[in-house]
């Protein structure tokens, strides 16, 4: 066998391989959706509410079929941006734990970074996990590790929710 034939042979295997571990992570994030963070149905949410340490708090209200901001200004907010956060309550869990397994303050959980009311449900959220990235959340007593593909949403300016940015309107 020639050596560039021996070389594709190789690269041909290793994307062979790769794909066959991306195909078993999917599945495994799969099987994670079976427990959601909470048991809300997101599409029902009337209220949500994001605090934060480094950010301006946020309050949304549905109405009818829209998004608006109540705080901090009082206009239509984008609702494809107030969804994704919504979207945070059905997040898949890793794992669970009680409140008093896990060390709260160490783990960025009291005070918390991050807080996200959906009508009276509160999450707070704190650090990230260091081998796998994830977030730790507390709700309703208990605290879970969520994969953190959601962290930046809850940290966004309150411009970036609006459905016509304050710029656009000459502010």
């Amino acid at each position: 066998m020639k050596r560039r034939s021996r070389m594709h042979l190789f690269l041909l295997a290793t994307v062979a391989l790769l794909g066959a571990a991306v195909v078993a992570e999917l599945r495994r994030e799969r099987a994670l959706e079976v427990d959601p963070l909470t048991q809300i149905d997101v599409a029902a949410i009337h209220t949500l509410a994001v605090t934060c340490n480094a950010c301006k708090p946020r309050r949304f209200e549905r109405v009818g079929a829209h998004w608006r901001m109540l705080e901090p200004f009082a206009q239509a907010a984008d609702d494809v941006a107030v969804d994704r956060l919504a979207a945070i309550a059905r997040a898949p869990v890793r794992f669970r734990h009680a409140r008093g397994d896990l060390d709260a303050k160490k783990l960025g959980l009291d005070p918390a970074y991050a807080t996200l009311d959906l009508d009276g449900t509160l999450l707070k959220f704190g650090t990230t996990d260091a081998i796998h990235g994830d977030r730790y959340v507390e709700i309703d007593g208990a605290i879970a590790l969520v994969p953190d593909r959601f962290s930046a949403r809850l940290f966004e300016t309150p411009e970036s929710e609006l459905a016509i940015p304050p710029a656009a309107l000459g502010k």
